[in-house]
């Protein structure tokens, strides 16, 4: 039979192996719970890196697309981004509408950094200057997070409201003292309807060489919406003397003040003819003698005129020659091989023809030859002498 004290000692160890299970209880429990952990840990950790997000959320972009704007305007480029991005980046092409075939190949992308509006938001912002937006923008948003994970919306074009400006000739000829005339074009696209001013340059100024001046009616269009407005182009010359021939290369530009300045466009370049001649006589002297007795006869006398044509001068010309005798005297004029150049020289021939009626005598004579709103002239001397015929 057990004693008092045998039942007490039962007790006691009954108490200590319960709270003992208590102990293993408590440390399989906290096993559990941390294998628990460490797998969800391992879950959140295998769809960070392998599924694009960080550990606690994906990255993505919630942006809403510009796709239309204005010459010149300012395009504030927002967008909402989560997930802890490293950083947002905007990548943007602008091709202006009056690119070149030369022009084209410098067009690149731009890449810039869209800044958090607020400290511990999600809004980042970047605007393009209006000065940069010279034609249609291309772009789209990248965003990347420290572990490579990226998002990126969808490239995007936004149409800008914007003009062209063309030239119906691809050459002008401008004589002195007149004009030539042309069409100007003015073409909108993307809805723009705003006023234009126009202006002609050569020589990357917006002036033509002395002496000639270009003049538009009307001096500044609007074009309606999608459509198109003309102007006419009259470029003369105001002197005789001070505009030199030779070829010069002219455009017509198109001015429109815009939310960032005044803004540009070029027309194609066209040719400004600015056509001219010069001639030489030869010989300078000439003598011929008058018969007085025996048949009459006539005796020819030639002057050569060689004419100089620069710059296809394709006016008419016109000859004439004063100072001749009264009577007794007559003259033609004739074109070597009945051909006359517009460029390089034509030989044409003054034949004074002298009968025995010729008063005797030495004579200035003065050759004119005009055209293009030209007149040159040279002097010759020219004498007639008498000799008789014995039978």
């Amino acid at each position: 039979m057990a004693t008092e004290r045998d039942l007490t000692v039962s007790s006691e160890e009954r108490e200590e192996a319960a709270a003992s299970r208590r102990q293993v209880y408590a440390l399989v429990g906290l096993f559990m719970v941390s294998v628990l952990v460490i797998a969800v840990v391992l879950a959140i950790l295998s769809a960070g890196f392998a599924g694009g997000g960080t550990w606690w959320q994906r990255i993505a972009i919630s942006h809403t697309p510009i796709t239309n704007a204005v010459l010149g305007q300012d395009l504030v480029i927002s967008a909402r981004v989560t997930g802890w991005p490293k950083n947002v980046t905007l990548n943007y092409l602008v091709i202006p509408n009056n690119s070149t075939v030369s022009t084209f190949h410098d067009v690149e992308w731009t890449t810039a950094f869209l800044l958090l509006v607020s400290a511990g938001g999600d809004q980042y912002s970047y605007t393009i200057a209006g000065s940069e937006v010279q034609g249609d923008v291309s772009y789209y948003i990248v965003a990347m997070d420290a572990y490579g994970n990226a998002a990126a919306v969808p490239t995007t074009r936004i149409r800008i409201a914007d003009f062209a400006v063309e030239i119906a000739a691809k050459e002008m000829a401008v004589y002195s003292s007149k004009s030539a005339k042309t069409t100007v074009t003015v073409r909108s696209y993307n809805d723009f309807s705003s006023s234009v001013r126009l202006r002609a340059v050569a020589g990357g100024l917006d002036t033509l060489p002395g002496g000639l001046i270009a003049e538009f009616n009307p001096a500044a269009v609007t074009p309606p919406k999608g459509g198109a407005a003309t102007a006419e182009l009259t470029v003369r010359s105001t002197s005789k003397e001070y505009v030199p021939s030779g070829n010069y290369y002219m455009s017509v530009e198109g001015l429109a003040s815009t939310p960032r300045g005044t803004m540009v466009r070029n027309a194609s370049v066209i040719l400004l003819k600015v056509p001219d001649f010069d001639f030489d006589v030869t010989p300078s002297s000439q003598s011929v003698t008058r018969m007085v007795i025996g048949e009459i006869v006539e005796r020819i006398t030639p002057f050569n005129i060689t004419l100089k044509i620069t710059e296809g001068f394709e006016s008419d010309l016109a000859f004439r020659v004063a100072g001749l005798p009264v009577t007794g005297v007559d003259y033609r004029w004739v074109i070597a091989g009945a051909k006359f150049n517009t460029t390089g020289t034509t030989t044409v021939t003054l034949q004074i023809i002298t009968r025995s009626t010729a008063q005797i005598g030495t004579y200035t004579l003065t050759i004119y030859v005009s055209g293009g709103g030209l007149e040159k002239f040279k002097q010759v001397t020219f004498n007639i002498y008498e000799t008789t015929q014995t039978r």
